[in-house]
C-alpha cells in the first residue's frame, strides 16, 4: 500500500510539475511528458493491474486539467500502463535501456492512438506530416529523460523504504 501511495503522489506531483512550470521550458514547442514517464517506470517495477490503476489516474488528471473529451486520455494512460504492466515480468527491470526504450515506444503509442482516436471522432486535427518532427522529438526527450527519472524515483524508494 505504501508503495502505491508513494507511485500516486509522484504521478500528481509530475502532472503538477508538467502543467505548471514545464510550460516556461518549452523549446522547440516540445515538452517532456513526466507523468507518461512516470507511468511506464512504476508499471515496469509493478504488475498489469496497478500499471492500469496508474494509468487511470494519469488519464483522469490530463482529462479533467487539459482536454475537453472526457475519458480519451484515460483510456490511453490506462492501456499503456496496464499492457507495460503485464509483461513486466518477462523483462529485466534493473535495465535502464529497457525503461528508455520503454518510454519512447510509450510515448509514440500515445500520439498514435490520440491521432487516430480524434481522427475517428471527427475531431479537426494538423496533418501527421506537420506534427510528426515534433512527435520524434518528444519521443527522443522522453526516451532520455527516463533514464534520469528511474534513478530519481530508485532514491525516493530507497528514502522512504519502500521494496522496489
Amino acid at each position: 500500500m505504501k508503495k502505491f501511495i508513494l507511485m500516486s503522489s509522484l504521478i500528481i506531483i509530475g502532472f503538477v510539475f508538467q502543467t505548471s512550470f514545464m510550460v516556461f521550458f518549452n523549446h522547440f514547442r516540445i515538452i517532456p511528458n513526466f507523468p507518461l514517464i512516470l507511468l511506464v517506470i512504476f508499471a515496469m517495477l509493478s504488475d498489469g493491474v496497478s500499471g492500469g490503476i496508474l494509468g487511470i489516474l494519469t488519464g483522469i488528471l490530463f482529462d479533467v486539467m487539459i482536454y475537453n473529451i472526457l475519458g480519451l486520455y484515460t483510456l490511453i494512460y490506462f492501456l499503456i500502463g496496464a499492457i507495460i504492466g503485464t509483461y513486466s515480468d518477462e523483462m529485466l527491470r534493473e535495465k535502464q535501456l529497457l525503461h528508455s526504450i520503454a518510454a519512447g515506444l510509450s510515448t509514440a503509442v500515445l500520439h498514435v492512438l490520440l491521432y487516430l482516436i480524434l481522427f475517428f471522432l471527427k475531431f479537426r486535427v494538423d496533418l501527421a506530416a506537420n506534427i510528426l518532427p515534433n512527435i520524434i522529438l518528444e519521443i527522443v526527450l522522453n526516451a532520455v529523460l527516463a533514464v534520469f527519472v528511474l534513478k530519481i524515483v530508485i532514491y525516493l524508494f530507497d528514502r522512504f523504504n519502500v521494496k522496489v
